[in-house]
């Protein structure tokens, strides 16, 4: 281990929160990142251009921290970059491409009642009655915005981005659930699933028939993304964590970003809010907080 793995973190709580809001704030312009680069972009393209900084950015935090890329786990590398981010982004992107930024925001924020689900059957425990009360506010919150408000209906407006949108919660939860066994530093992992997607990315890319050239704002986008949302963004959340002194305010700050999202999609990319969105969206934020409040029954 690094001398770095071996120190103590300092708890400083006003550290840990400036980190958090930080994170918070660059994750809170993300979806208007994917939308905007989307409109001239594939989102094969802007996958491949967006890792290929993530894995650049986090080799170079990575050595600036003294710590060095395992040598012995490039087949678990392997595996999970193919999961996170090849697979994941595919589906995020695929889903922001088709549907308004605003409701590929909302469905996929609900990612972390995916997990819960998915950590139940694993291993094989009965969810909660609060999580099942969670359960029920979250996805009623997913159809009214599926449905665009038409919540009688089975008509959602494009099922294809719907279910790539969905598909993306059930492959996040898989990678943060096979992430908890990972014997790797957070950010090496990181770093190695993102060095072994990329040439993957570029085989798909070029088999795709898109091809790799793209203009200025792509490249900056992609860029942009690469940085915020996959790179700089996750180190600054581990600091948040690192530095605690309680790890349920870090936590609580998440809440805060879709909802500065929705206003950020509104100003830059256009999009009018939906009536079915506000609604939506409340209601899956109050599912999760339902999930993750401390006590209550078993």
């Amino acid at each position: 281990m690094t001398a770095a793995a071996n120190q103590t973190p300092v708890r400083n709580q006003r550290k840990a929160i400036t980190c958090g809001l930080s994170a918070v704030a660059l994750w809170a312009t993300v979806a208007s990142a994917f939308k905007l680069t989307l409109r001239e972009a594939t989102p094969i393209q802007l996958l491949f251009y967006a890792a290929l900084t993530s894995a650049v950015l986090l080799v170079v935090i990575l050595f600036a921290r003294g710590e060095a890329l395992p040598r012995k786990s490039w087949l678990r590398a392997a595996v999970m970059g193919l999961v996170n981010p090849v697979a994941y982004y595919l589906l995020l992107f695929s889903a922001y491409h088709r549907l308004p930024a605003q409701e590929a925001l909302a469905i996929n924020y609900s990612w972390p009642l995916m997990l819960m689900v998915m950590a139940c059957a694993v291993e094989r425990r009965r969810p909660r009655s609060r999580d099942i009360a969670a359960g029920v506010i979250c996805y009623a919150g997913i159809w009214c915005i599926a449905t665009r408000g038409d919540v009688l209906s089975l008509c959602f407006t494009d099922p294809i981005g719907v279910g790539c949108a969905l598909a993306s919660t059930v492959v996040w939860a898989a990678s943060w659930i096979a992430g908890r066994s990972d014997p790797r530093p957070p950010v090496a992992a990181l770093a190695q699933n993102f060095i072994v997607a990329v040439p993957v990315l570029a085989v798909v890319l070029a088999t795709s028939g898109h091809g790799f050239a793209v203009g200025a704002p792509v490249l900056a986008g992609s860029a942009y993304v690469g940085a915020f949302e996959m790179g700089v963004t996750f180190v600054l959340w581990l600091m948040a964590l690192r530095h605690a002194e309680n790890p349920a305010v870090i936590g609580n700050l998440s809440f805060l970003a879709p909802v500065a999202s929705l206003f950020i999609i509104r100003l830059v990319v256009g999009e009018p809010l939906q009536p079915s969105t506000l609604i939506g969206l409340p209601l899956i934020i109050t599912g999760l907080v339902v999930q993750n409040r401390p006590g209550g029954r078993r």
